[in-house]
């Protein structure tokens, strides 16, 4: 009978432990707490694996939030919007599910993004970036990196890339002969000429802001 009480203690210990091992722990404090106010189901102070599950879109605009390591908790988000935080550098990986992600006014200066299957909306515009990495992306569809200080971007993977907006950066030129579904080029503001752009045998694009 004491081997059974022992057992079964042994087993609640286990199984307790266990349940603790689902709490989820945040590298971000303002992060937790934005995601607490919304996602936070059982109302017990601590974001637990099944609630984070459940979580499709993050709004997470002007919450003082300083990394966005702590995106990777959420393996089924969809939309993820961090406008007017202050988030240095970012780094995307591996979010299967992801489909636009949002982070514009937030002084980055480094960006790189990969393995993002499904993404097909991305907006940067308004941060500090130079140059930017983005490898194995191939649904991007509408790609926005307006007043930033790019002097390169390398197009040619974005085979479905339909509205491109670059204004107001420092490009001085620009190959979007790789693009065959692109629609439209916003390059206001950048001190490119018709002749800078590599157009291959893509001539119905609809081209705003190229220098006389």
């Amino acid at each position: 009978m004491m081997k059974i009480k022992i057992f079964t203690a042994g087993c609640l210990i286990s199984g307790l432990s266990f349940f603790c091992g689902q709490n989820l722990e945040f590298k971000d404090k303002n992060f937790e707490k934005a995601v607490l106010e919304n996602f936070d189901l059982n109302r017990n102070g601590i974001l637990e694996s099944p609630e984070a599950g459940r979580v499709t879109n993050l709004f997470l605009v002007q919450k003082g939030i300083t990394s966005v390591e702590d995106l990777s908790l959420f393996k089924n988000v969809k939309m993820v919007v961090l406008d007017d935080n202050r988030i240095s550098s970012i780094v995307l990986n591996d979010l299967s599910q992801l489909e636009l992600f949002s982070c514009t006014g937030c002084k980055i200066s480094s960006f790189k993004a990969e393995n993002l299957k499904n993404l097909s909306s991305l907006y940067l515009d308004n941060n500090l970036l130079e140059s930017i990495s983005l490898m194995e992306i191939p649904k991007i569809d509408q790609l926005t990196l307006s007043l930033n200080q790019l002097k390169i971007i390398n197009l040619l993977q974005f085979k479905v890339l339909r509205k491109l907006n670059v204004q107001h950066n420092k490009l001085q030129k620009i190959d979007i002969s790789g693009n065959p579904a692109l629609q439209t080029l916003n390059i206001m503001g950048n001190k490119i000429r018709e002749t800078d752009i590599k157009k291959g045998a893509k001539t119905n694009v609809t081209i705003f802001g190229a220098e006389e």
